[in-house]
């Protein structure tokens, strides 16, 4: 009996984007706790090695979207692009995708931060070639030739971008921890810059949440 690697990849990208959004229900729910100036600071630094686990599900999937959804498109002829430039996107990922894990089990390695920010800057860069190619696409009618798909990938660039907001707005998160330990009044604007960020954080959640399944409903229904 002979497998359709088609139907394959479609059953790997449900399951991504189920930890997609599951792993960011996670990140939601965990980060009410590490705002709550009620708990401990043991307390509220376990729940954020609970948060940062939890987002290891969107930041894997996020990685793996770029070439399983690439092999689909190419394989239902939505995007043309040669099986060489898929298979160097294949490598490329998994390159990416191992660094990631390798960042979350040495958080504390002298790498990890230089990591983090090339990390950081490989999503700055992906953003504007993702859009670039969607909006190209949409002119000129390639490589990218479905409307839908187009449509996906300026959403897609949209959900990358709110992730990279995201991440800034953990670093306020590491500011407001250190003033907490000083104790007295920087205790205090330590509590409300973590309060504010978490509000902030919250709203951008929803949009990005609100992208991930209009990315889905594209990709399934292909309205257009």
């Amino acid at each position: 009996m002979s497998i359709n690697l088609y139907l394959v990849l479609v059953f790997v990208h449900i399951v991504l984007f189920a930890y997609w959004l599951g792993g960011d229900l996670g990140v939601y729910i965990s980060s009410k706790f590490i705002a709550n100036r009620n708990l401990s600071l043991d307390e509220r630094f376990r729940f954020m090695a609970l948060l940062l686990a939890c987002d290891m599900g969107p930041r894997t999937a996020l990685i793996l979207f770029i070439p399983v959804g690439l092999e689909m498109a190419r394989i239902i002829g939505v995007f043309e692009v040669s099986g060489m430039i898929g298979g160097i996107v294949w490598l490329f990922c998994l390159a990416w995708l191992a660094v990631n894990w390798w960042m979350f089990f040495n958080a504390q390695h002298p790498m990890t931060n230089k990591l983090r920010d090339w990390d950081l800057k490989l999503r700055y860069v992906l953003i504007p070639v993702i859009a670039a190619i969607a909006l190209y696409s949409m002119s000129a009618g390639g490589p990218v030739t479905s409307l839908w798909l187009q449509v996906k990938l300026l959403v897609f660039a949209a959900v990358i971008s709110c992730g990279v907001y995201l991440r800034s707005e953990i670093k306020n998160w590491v500011g407001g921890f250190a003033m907490i330990r000083q104790g007295g009044a920087a205790a205090d604007q330590g509590n409300t810059i973590i309060e504010q960020s978490l509000d902030r954080s919250r709203k951008v959640a929803l949009f990005l949440w609100g992208g991930v399944a209009l990315a889905a409903f594209l990709g399934k229904v292909k309205p257009f």
